[in-house]
């Protein structure tokens, strides 16, 4: 019986509540992947979850559980009903959200319809960053809000992990591109090809019924202050909760709560767009999977330029 370290929780609260396990290589099922964990993408929804908010209320801890989405490795065994890929592959994907993904393991069995391979010229660390982010950005822009060329979109948050994914996503879709965030990240969104607004100097009183798309990564005040932006017609998305969706759309606008799901054709699309340098995924820092904690702890004290990723 071959074992792995997984990082377990028996109960939301701290990031001191991980514990690293040994536990048993899970087995290649039907329609399923192991794979050997090479990098993992930190989102907010997994500190979040981690702490009791996010999606802990869809998640049971009647057992020891193992939180983590996004992952990238090499595929080591695969099960019945799994053609089209092999031992040696490497791959990437957003694993089972939201039920539990498992990923904070150093093996991980992974369904068919949750991954796609990984371009030779992306490293494991890149494409481990970018699924959760990417997807979510993905289905907010053309899901949700059916971009088209030529249109007018802010990105609210634009150098977080979900924002600057986005903000690219949209110039290649032929959109003009407006993204926020604070002082020290204006040139940072102006290399990812936005019009850069600082939101701790600009009251945005020149966009008043301006954009036609908005994606709002940050909540709050921030989702509220952002109606009047909208142009006649315009629609607004938001990422960290619907809390406000109802009322807004009792006041006339077109609001969106994008809730991501996993999604193989869109993640081939994301991994091409990374492939052709279309996508480039930016690493604030790595941490090794042992420093997990840590790893929590920067997500959670917030101001993330692009991505914290674990390797292993």
């Amino acid at each position: 019986m071959t074992m792995m370290k997984q990082a377990q929780i028996r109960q939301w609260g701290s990031v001191d509540n991980f514990e690293y396990v040994d536990s048993v290589i899970p087995e290649a099922l039907p329609g399923r992947l192991v794979v050997k964990n090479c990098a993992v993408g930190i989102n907010p929804v997994d500190w979040k979850t981690r702490s009791g908010a996010g999606i802990s209320g869809m998640l049971a801890l009647d057992e020891p559980i193992v939180l983590g989405w996004d992952f990238a490795g090499e595929v080591v065994a695969t099960g019945p009903e799994t053609t089209g890929y092999a031992v040696g592959d490497r791959i990437f994907g957003m694993s089972a959200f939201p039920d539990l993904g498992h990923c904070y393991a150093e093996y991980i069995q992974v369904k068919v319809g949750d991954v796609a391979k990984i371009p030779e010229n992306i490293s494991f660390v890149e494409a481990g960053a970018v699924p959760l982010a990417a997807l979510t950005a993905y289905q907010s822009l053309f899901d949700i809000a059916g971009i088209q060329p030529g249109q007018k979109v802010l990105v609210q948050g634009g150098s977080g992990g979900v924002g600057h994914v986005a903000v690219q996503l949209a110039k290649d879709a032929g959109a003009q591109v407006w993204a926020s965030a604070s002082t020290r990240n204006q040139e940072f969104l102006s290399t990812l090809g936005a019009h850069p607004i600082d939101y701790s100097q600009d009251d945005f009183s020149d966009f008043v019924e301006y954009f036609d798309i908005i994606l709002d990564t940050v909540g709050g005040e921030v989702f509220q202050n952002s109606l009047k932006l909208l142009a006649q017609g315009g629609c607004i998305v938001t990422c960290p909760d619907p809390s406000q969706i109802s009322e807004a759309r009792e006041q006339g606008y077109d609001a969106h709560w994008v809730f991501v799901r996993p999604d193989r054709v869109q993640l081939e699309t994301i991994a091409k767009a990374l492939g052709e340098k279309k996508l480039v995924v930016h690493i604030q820092q790595e941490f090794p999977f042992r420093e997990l904690a840590q790893a929590h702890r920067l997500g959670e004290g917030g101001h993330v330029r692009g991505k914290i990723v674990l390797t292993f």
